[in-house]
């Protein structure tokens, strides 16, 4: 299995990359194939999930339409260490984004590729291409796809009204400390909006739940204070500045987001 130690304190870090096959493919499409056979996609995942949140998606994406999928695991999650033998380092966002730079470095082969981030891993990949940039590397970055991020900072404020709010936040860490199963298998549907009409079989809902469940206890509580207290307003109008004019940026949100 492909894993990292991280630079920082030596935490052993898991990523998966799903390379197209060079056999007969299940449901292939040849159009798609010669069309994407050099893409590459680098998958961040939300919290408090994994990797294989985006099973569903790389899979097809491999095997049918011919585009290799990378995704990591961020430490504490997954097949991911939360802390390595330096347990002293402090972990903060910039500590995820390093790992992630690390992965970059390390998967064989990587050329140029797209980052695709889900709710903290939008934040994240930010974060990544700033490294980037600092080594020189920012060119084998394509541009990002962003799917409902939490950007620019979910804490509610005077300045950010439409943010959860503190005592929300307080509400998430109490449910995950006092009864994490009984809180994950009630909060679930919520984080797909069932309530609102999108259709999500029980099956798969636990599925998602199992991937949480995965998680390191203090990861879960830590990342999620990491991600509700960093304000990414000024790094977002830093982006924009100096994005190059051929960097791709691609936004996916709907309007009913729970957290609002």
């Amino acid at each position: 299995m492909p894993y990292v130690s991280s630079p920082i304190d030596g935490a052993v870090l898991y990523y998966a990359d799903y390379r197209p096959s060079t056999k007969s493919l299940f449901r292939a499409n040849q159009d798609a194939i010669a069309k994407y056979k050099t893409t590459t996609l680098f998958f961040i995942h939300g919290w408090p999930m994994s990797g294989r949140m985006y099973d569903h998606l790389m899979l097809p994406l491999s095997q049918s339409y011919g585009i290799r999928c990378i995704a990591n695991d961020r430490r504490g999650f997954g097949r991911s260490e939360w802390s390595g033998l330096h347990s002293e380092h402090e972990v903060t966002y910039d500590t995820f984004a390093r790992d992630t730079l690390a992965i970059i470095k390390t998967v064989p082969d990587l050329g140029s590729f797209t980052i695709v981030g889900a709710s903290m891993g939008c934040g994240e990949s930010l974060l990544v291409y700033e490294l980037m940039c600092q080594e020189g590397l920012d060119k084998q970055c394509n541009g990002f796809i962003w799917i409902g991020p939490s950007l620019p900072y979910p804490m509610k404020t005077e300045h950010n009204p439409h943010a959860p709010s503190q005592e929300l936040w307080d509400m998430i860490a109490g449910g995950f400390r006092s009864d994490r199963v009984a809180f994950v298998k009630a909060s679930m549907g919520g984080v797909f909006g069932t309530q609102h009409g999108i259709e999500m079989s029980d099956t798969a809902l636990e599925f998602f739940a199992s991937l949480v469940h995965q998680a390191d206890s203090v990861a879960i509580e830590r990342c999620m204070q990491i991600l509700s207290n960093y304000d990414f307003t000024e790094k977002l109008t830093d982006f924009g500045r100096i994005k190059p004019d051929n960097f791709k940026l691609m936004i996916l949100h709907g309007d009913k987001d729970q957290s609002e």
